[in-house]
C-alpha cells in the first residue's frame, strides 16, 4: 500500500504510528438508546487523550445513517493532531 486516505489527505502508512483500528467518534443507533455519541467537544477530548498516550491514528467506523458526522472529522483531526480514517462502515 502506497498511501492511506485520511480525512485530511493521503499519508504514508509509516506515518500512522499507533493506530486505533476500530472506533466511533459519533454514533446514533436506535439499538442503543441513551448511548449516543454526539458531542464534538467530547470526541475532541478523546482524540487528544489518545494522542497524549502515544496514539497517532484512528479508523472511524460509524456507518452512514448512524450519525457519523463525516463533515466534523477533518476539524477534529486537525485540532487533536491525530490522523482520522473515515471508513464507510458498510
Amino acid at each position: 500500500m502506497s498511501a492511506v486516505r485520511t480525512v485530511l489527505g493521503d499519508v504514508l502508512p509509516g506515518a500512522l504510528g499507533v493506530t486505533d483500528a476500530h472506533d466511533h467518534l459519533f454514533l446514533h443507533s436506535p439499538q442503543l438508546p441513551g448511548r449516543e455519541l454526539a458531542d464534538a467537544t467530547a470526541a475532541r477530548a478523546e482524540l487528544a487523550a489518545f494522542r497524549a498516550a502515544g496514539g497517532r491514528s484512528v479508523v472511524q467506523w460509524t456507518p452512514y445513517g448512524l450519525g457519523r458526522r463525516a463533515a466534523d472529522l477533518p476539524l477534529l483531526s486537525r485540532a487533536a493532531g491525530v490522523h482520522v480514517v473515515c471508513a464507510t462502515g458498510l
